[in-house]
């Protein structure tokens, strides 16, 4: 017997090829042994029966979960047991590497999650592997501030192996869960505004919730600015009722054991208590969201949540990990950027990345609306403090009304 790696050296196979035939029963007498594919040595090579994409479409076959975000399903089930739930997928080696690639990704480990993105894509076996590796190689390029690498990352969604409508309508709400993250939701498909998931696989629920909260919570945001009205709803109205939405998605997701999902309703929710002024429940979700991501090392969403948390993530992760706080710095200042490239090259208004972290949340409250009395409540500053931070927001970005603050923010 042999060794697949082996095997893949000898027919001038990629070692995942071979694995895959494996699985599939197209070697006679391959046999699994601990981690291994064992196969006989008198062995031929198996037919490739895959053809370019020029020539046909790539075979559907649906991974473990039917989702591209395997760390938001209950394979990733217990806070600090990350590798040991990969470990636990080895057998798929499909499954195994993007599970790897989203963990490394949530480590800030980008320029490994980017050789990964491009083998998905250039191997992908079926319409989740090809969404996993479009989102997987967006991520890529918000971090690098690539403008071209971000476009082509949502092309290849275009030629995503879609059989059916509902197919089509995942791919649609991928595509716009990429521009999401540019804080863009105007165009999330009518269905999955109002909250219908019936057509979505069980596995993709969780990370659905986390986007729908997403969709809500950017929704609140531009009315708590007066970029959009609602009737008899102003200012934070629609951000007071979010916490009854996700405190039971929460409940929900922590009895499924799907924990980054947790976290990223916990994170989203100790924003809108912040802003809302309740500062106990805010420090509540965002303890538990800090000892769930230090659980394994698991830094990207707090670098993600720095610009809306400011000191409040700070202070409190400074009192739980400093070192921690310093990777988590040196990690923002390069999302911050590359984020801001994309961020500008993609919309009408550009944001500015001269504003330091406390005038971010100084100026994105007084956006909301909030008095200067109000905002020093909330973040426990003076009135002479938020008076002379607002002024110096104002001034760097050019802008003489306070709700102008609301378009850069």
């Amino acid at each position: 017997m042999i060794t697949a790696k082996t095997a893949a050296e000898k027919w001038g196979l990629s070692l995942r090829s071979v694995q895959d035939h494996c699985r599939k029963g197209h070697i006679p007498g391959a046999e699994f042994f601990g981690r291994n594919w064992m196969i006989p040595e008198e062995a031929t090579r198996p037919e490739d029966g895959r053809r370019t994409r020029a020539t046909t479409q790539l075979s559907y076959r649906p991974l473990i979960r039917r989702t591209p975000y395997l760390t938001m399903t209950d394979l990733y089930h217990t806070a600090g047991q990350a590798d040991k739930c990969a470990e636990a997928i080895a057998e798929y080696p499909e499954e195994y590497a993007l599970f790897k690639a989203e963990i490394d990704y949530m480590r800030g480990n980008i320029d490994s999650v980017y050789s990964k993105a491009s083998i998905f894509l250039e191997n992908s076996s079926g319409l989740f592997s090809v969404m996993a590796g479009s989102m997987l190689l967006a991520y890529c390029a918000l971090w690098r501030g690539d403008v071209e690498l971000w476009r082509k990352s949502k092309a290849h969604l275009f030629d995503a192996p879609c059989q059916n409508d509902t197919d089509r309508d995942i791919v649609n709400v991928t595509l716009v869960a990429i521009d999401s993250e540019i804080n863009r939701a105007e165009n999330y498909p009518e269905w999955f505004a109002k909250g219908r998931f019936y057509k979505l696989p069980f596995a993709a629920l969780p990370a659905a919730r986390v986007y729908y909260v997403r969709y809500l919570y950017l929704e609140a945001e531009k009315l708590a600015k007066n970029q959009i009205t609602a009737e008899e709803v102003t200012g934070l109205g629609l951000m007071r009722v979010l916490p009854y939405i996700i405190e039971p998605m929460i409940a929900q997701i922590s009895a499924e054991k799907v924990v980054l999902a947790e976290v990223f309703l916990r994170l989203r929710l100790a924003c809108i208590y912040r802003y809302i002024g309740d500062k106990a429940l805010g420090t509540e979700h965002l303890t538990k969201a800090l000892e769930i991501c230090l659980a394994d090392g698991l830094y990207v969403p707090l670098v993600e949540y720095r610009d809306q948390l400011g000191f409040f993530l700070d202070d409190n992760l400074s009192a739980t990990d400093p070192e921690a706080l310093k990777t988590v710095k040196e990690l923002h200042r390069q999302y911050r950027t590359g984020w801001m490239a994309i961020r500008n090259a993609e919309s009408e208004v550009a944001a500015h990345g001269a504003l330091t972290v406390r005038e971010q949340e100084v100026a994105r409250l007084a956006a909301f609306g909030l008095s200067n009395a109000e905002i020093a409540e909330r973040l426990s500053l003076s009135v002479h403090t938020v008076s002379s931070v607002v002024s110096s927001a104002m001034n760097k970005l050019g802008v003489f009304r306070r709700k102008e603050l609301g378009a850069f923010i």
